[in-house]
């Protein structure tokens, strides 16, 4: 149901909104009136056709996720899937600070799940990569001490009826969330010792964002051309990290080059916010954690050197697959025998059984297995 909402002056001022179309700018406003008090709201191009641009027969649904999607990339909205139904659902990031909620309604939406490492990026994001406890700075990129690293704090815990909604939730750094479960309800909250250290992992963080924007400079240079199915995928990977999440002085970054993809599970693309091994460690957590003693730090090292030894990503990712639905250690041995395994897999898969007993392999196999195919195609259109 539409809501009452209020436009700040500000907004007509704001130099990205300025650069925005038309059409976007108005459906960034048309989004505080449809989303809940949390700011959550349904987001198909259809229903936000039916709902913004009712009367507009010049615009198709194509048109509407053309504008959506330029929301999505400024990072004014956050897109996801949420609840059992698997419904598109979007957050407008920064909704609370455009709307003064009198009385807040509990939302009846679900909210973007917080094991994905694109919700957690977003409210940090929204909170300015700041940590709401003690006020400090938190890197932006993983750094040696786990500390300092993001975490996400419920404002009223979920033991005490807390939920994972926009209002209730909010970036800290994670001895700081830890330390404040242990604080009593009321008690002030005092930074804890694990605190020290931060100046050298915020050092650390600038230096590895410096190094993998001139390695990313090099693979720019290097690399070919991005098809146009690669674009695809590295838009929508764009448009769930890239953004800011502030309508003030945000700097916009460019699509970076997508790593090859292999015939198997999609690779994990770097998109420039975090490095592509943090990436790989993080989805292969978020699968395999459940039910094993995985080292983070472990994995992410063994990940960073395959990498650093040229290995191609989409392998890399098949190869840790292959791991962790065997429930095996990631290590460099274990790594090797994944590659051999899914090698010696391929090659077999590849190798056609000729009538005289003789064998093909490589591309002499593939180009005989596609002749054989427009074969049996040829005979099944003569039976026909």
């Amino acid at each position: 149901m539409p809501r009452i909402r209020t436009v700040k002056p500000e907004f007509w001022e704001d130099e990205l909104l300025g650069v925005m179309p038309r059409d976007a700018r108005l459906l960034f406003i048309a989004t505080f009136n449809m989303a809940d008090d949390e700011g959550l709201l349904r987001w198909t191009p259809a229903y936000i056709k039916a709902q913004a641009f009712m009367y507009d027969d010049d615009l198709t649904i194509a048109d509407v996720s053309k504008i959506m999607q330029c929301l999505t990339d400024n990072g004014l909205v956050f897109p996801y899937i949420g609840g059992a139904a698997r419904q598109q659902m979007a957050v407008v990031v920064n909704f609370r600070k455009h709307q003064r909620i009198n009385r807040p309604q509990k939302s009846k939406l679900p909210p973007p799940s917080l094991g994905a490492w694109q919700a957690r990026e977003m409210y940090a994001r929204r909170d300015g990569w700041t940590c709401q406890l003690c006020g400090s700075e938190i890197p932006r990129r993983l750094v040696v001490n786990d500390d300092h690293n993001l975490a996400i704090d419920h404002v009223r815990p979920v033991a005490a009826g807390g939920t994972d909604h926009p209002s209730n939730v909010r970036a800290a750094h994670q001895v700081c969330e830890r330390s404040r479960r242990g604080t009593p309800e009321g008690d002030e909250f005092i930074p804890p010792a694990g605190l020290s250290g931060l100046e050298d992992s915020l050092n650390e963080s600038v230096n590895r964002s410096l190094n993998d924007s001139v390695n990313e400079s090099h693979s720019e240079s290097t690399f070919s051309a991005p098809t146009d199915a690669h674009r695809d995928i590295s838009s929508l990977n764009h448009s769930l990290t890239e953004g800011k999440g502030r309508e003030g002085n945000r700097e916009g970054k460019g699509t970076p080059p997508t790593p090859r993809q292999s015939s198997g599970s999609p690779t994990v693309v770097q998109t420039g916010e975090r490095a592509i091994e943090d990436r790989m460690t993080d989805a292969f957590l978020e699968r395999y954690r459940s039910g094993n003693a995985y080292s983070q730090r472990q994995i992410r090292k063994v990940i960073a050197d395959a990498l650093g030894n040229g290995t191609d990503p989409g392998e890399l990712w098949q190869a840790l697959e292959r791991l962790g639905s065997l429930s095996k250690p990631v290590s460099a041995g274990t790594l090797q025998f994944a590659f051999s395994e899914l090698r010696q897999a391929q090659q077999a898969s590849n190798v056609i059984a000729l009538p005289n007993g003789q064998q093909l392999s490589g591309t002499d196999a593939k180009v005989a297995g596609w002749m054989a195919l427009a074969e049996q195609l040829r005979q099944e259109g003569d039976s026909a």
